[in-house]
């Protein structure tokens, strides 16, 4: 057996093994932000084939921080028994269903009204103005909301959307947050807000129910090393107020080398070795059983895939069946392509596909 095929027993959430498939976005879902029969297969799918733990798509907890016209919605209770139905396909399976939610602050569609943790100017001469208090705290009343929609839906618990610089990363990261009240200036305040949405879920869903987070383990800004600091801080006061497990990303994981493996593992082992009881997970450059085997044995709790399984929805199959490495080259064109295909998200799938097409032209 693989040391990635070991079962793990989080605080509150028991996973078969320590596979978890990463949230990225599906561009399956309808405008009207429900889940469609595509969407209901990908998540069978990868529950067929070795993933432990399915983080969903990001999911709009406001309709005024709405990321993508085909965002899966989750905020008002007409589209809770879309997660009901998933939960229960991915469950036949043994395996865990956690909606990633999330608000996309001034990265936002059909809002002309933007906002962002201090205001500022945008692309396309647009412009964003600073969130009141009073909009921070209905802000977190949608996450909270959200949380007790799809925890009622049966699904297993919550990942928050803190990277990638939507909203609540955008209060972590120094670099977008320079506001001078309690939500801004030190560790303490920028994470204030993720912190109070953590202990809402908390208070209205149970203690018991497990509540995620999605962080970058880096920052665009100058000082690295205070930037680290503030994840030592941060999961340190995770772990205090029940956070079950922190996934890392990072702020320029499209911008790595195409043959780049693992990028974020040494940050995150130095972060492991001075917070060793914080669960942990790792996404990024994972493109192979050996890489999903060293960042396990190095101490890393999971290990989470993204690209790798947009492009082969069986890779951890088939890298546990000696399979080699994922077909996946970090083209990104993953993040272009549904625009121009809608329902085809790789570059090699969109080939078979045209392939298919000629061959059926050829032969009619």
């Amino acid at each position: 057996m693989s040391i990635i095929e070991k079962p793990l027993q989080l605080q509150h959430l028991s996973l078969k093994n320590r596979i978890i498939r990463s949230a990225v976005h599906s561009f399956l879902a309808d405008t009207d932000g429900c889940m469609t029969d595509a969407e209901y297969d990908m998540y069978e799918t990868l529950a067929k084939n070795g993933v432990g733990t399915i983080i969903t798509g990001h999911c709009c907890v406001d309709p005024l921080g709405r990321a993508n016209p085909e965002q899966v919605n989750i905020y008002a209770d007409v589209f809770t028994a879309q997660f009901r139905r998933a939960a229960e396909l991915v469950h036949a399976y043994d395996v865990r269903f956690i909606p990633q939610l999330n608000h996309a602050g001034p990265r936002a569609i059909d809002n002309d009204d933007l906002v962002d943790v201090v205001a500022r100017p945008l692309k396309k001469e647009r412009h964003a103005r600073e969130l009141t208090v009073e909009e921070i705290h209905h802000i977190e009343e949608c996450f909270i909301d959200a949380a007790k929609r799809v925890k009622d839906a049966g699904c297993d618990g919550v990942q928050l959307h803190a990277a990638h610089s939507y909203l609540l990363s955008r209060f972590i990261d120094p670099l977008f947050n320079q506001r001078t009240d309690e939500y801004g200036g030190s560790i303490e305040n920028r994470f204030r807000m993720t912190e109070e949405i953590v202990r809402g879920i908390k208070a209205a869903c149970g203690e018991d129910f497990p509540v995620l987070l999605k962080v970058n383990v880096d920052t665009k800004a100058d000082d690295a090393e205070g930037y680290h600091e503030d994840m030592v801080y941060l999961l340190h006061r995770a772990k205090e107020i029940g956070v079950e497990l922190v996934e890392f990303s990072g702020a320029d994981f499209i911008n790595q080398p195409k043959t780049a493996t693992l990028y974020y593992l040494p940050q995150i082992l130095r972060l492991k070795k001075e917070v060793p009881d914080m669960p942990l997970s790792l996404v990024g450059g994972v493109r192979s059983l050996e890489d999903m085997e060293k960042v396990v044995s190095s101490g890393i709790d999971c290990v989470s895939l993204g690209r790798a399984l947009i492009a082969e929805p069986d890779f951890v199959k088939k890298a546990l069946a000696g399979g080699g490495k994922s077909i996946c080259v970090s083209c990104s064109r993953c993040f272009v392509l549904p625009h121009m295909h809608p329902g085809i998200r790789c570059i090699w799938i969109w080939k078979k596909e045209r392939a298919r097409q000629k061959k059926a032209a050829a032969q009619s």
